[in-house]
């Protein structure tokens, strides 16, 4: 099972001691350092690439998904490396017991009627970082707002009137390697295009909320509620 698994890390400067730890201590890492040091520690089985810092944890994950779509792993997890936050770990914790419980990639998250309309009216004019070690190098509150918004026009314009129920929060999600190629690849590169040219672009709240649409009918994921 453990080899199905492959860890996607977004990390900026966090120093990812979280890895050490079980139950993350048992998998395979593809780490992708948007910082400006390597100062971090690195898990026992890992690779390193280094990414310009544009578009948050989002970015990161599209990038992946492009850039390794004919050889992903069956499972993906991806995790941003502010793991230290205690929610946040606890969080991925619950993830990693689903998906080892389910021996399936397992979506968790939260069940509405349509996300949509939950978020219809939802934009950003500014944003912080979460992690105080990250506020550090960059505590830029300006969001470059996106070219459509709210979230409703955005929605609509890449998902037309797609009816999906389920979303997550923080970047904290696993996915089955058959829900993402069922989609054609030019699908993430138009969402790569539209968080690869900021550090804070207001898409990647937008792409947050949207992880179950992108990868929306969830065939082989299973979902699992918060």
């Amino acid at each position: 099972m453990f080899s199905k698994i492959e860890i996607v890390v977004a990390r900026y400067n966090e120093d990812l001691r979280w890895t050490k730890e079980y139950p993350f201590n048992q998998f395979k890492y593809t780490i992708y350092n948007k910082g400006s040091n390597d100062n971090f520690t690195k898990p026992s089985l890992y690779r390193v690439f280094q990414l310009p810092n544009v578009g948050k944890c989002d970015h990161t994950y599209l990038y992946h998904i492009v850039n390794n779509y004919s050889t992903l792993a069956p499972i993906t997890i991806f995790l941003p490396g502010s793991l230290k936050i205690h929610y946040k770990k606890a969080v991925a914790v619950k993830l990693i017991n689903n998906i080892l419980s389910c021996n399936n990639a397992v979506f968790l998250g939260f069940e509405t009627s349509n996300i949509k309309d939950t978020f219809k009216k939802f934009c950003l004019d500014n944003w912080s970082s979460t992690s105080n070690i990250n506020k550090t190098d960059n505590n830029n509150l300006d969001l470059e707002k996106a070219l459509l918004r709210p979230y409703g026009k955005w929605y609509k314009h890449f998902f037309k009137n797609t009816v999906v129920k389920n979303y997550c929060f923080m970047g904290i999600f696993s996915i089955n390697k058959l829900d993402i190629i069922k989609h054609d690849i030019s699908r993430y590169i138009q969402l790569l295009n539209c968080v690869s040219g900021h550090s804070n672009p207001e898409v990647g709240h937008y792409i947050e909320r949207s992880w179950a649409a992108i990868f929306h009918p969830l065939l082989a994921t299973k979902f699992v509620q918060v």
